[in-house]
């Protein structure tokens, strides 16, 4: 009985409390999602190090790991894929099994293809507009632009496009 009476007493100081709580949490939460999609981050895998020399001195080097690797749909699929390969990641890091050259996987090709896109919708509809082409054709942005961000051997960076 005694908390409750305390929680009586002190009701606005336990709500002020809980919401300073509360943003508190929030606050944190915001910080480690937004540094846990950085070049930064994602560079501490042993198996990414060539992969973020090579990003940082493209020409998309402004960007998040997460801007072209995440899918931008909605919030709940954009967490739920984040948490899905971040365990992968994890996964490979712990075991040291990822392969000599890291590959995309056919669900990543298609995120990337999407944010490239939605990057890059003006010109391309520009592009497919005067090709008579709709946008959804499902067309792979990879298949000739594949090296722009991480180059062709992991050390140049990319073609430069500006």
């Amino acid at each position: 009985m005694e908390l409750r009476n305390l929680f009586k007493r002190h009701t606005l100081a336990c709500l002020a409390g809980g919401f300073v709580i509360g943003l508190g949490v929030f606050g944190v939460g915001s910080a480690a999602m937004s540094f846990s999609g950085s070049a930064t981050f994602c560079g501490f895998c042993h198996a990414m190090k060539d992969v973020k020399a090579s990003y940082m001195i493209s020409s998309h080097s402004q960007l998040e790991c997460t801007d072209c690797h995440l899918p931008h749909d909605n919030v709940a699929i954009y967490m739920i894929e984040k948490g899905r390969t971040g365990m992968i990641d994890t996964y490979h890091e712990v075991l040291r099994d990822y392969p000599a050259h890291i590959t995309l996987s056919e669900r990543g090709r298609e995120t990337v293809n999407a944010n490239c896109l939605r990057c890059h919708e003006n010109t391309m509809g520009e592009v497919h507009a005067s090709r008579g082409v709709a946008m959804d054709t499902g067309g792979d942005c990879l298949k000739c632009h594949s090296r722009i961000v991480h180059g062709s051997n992991h050390l140049e960076g990319g073609i430069k496009v500006e």
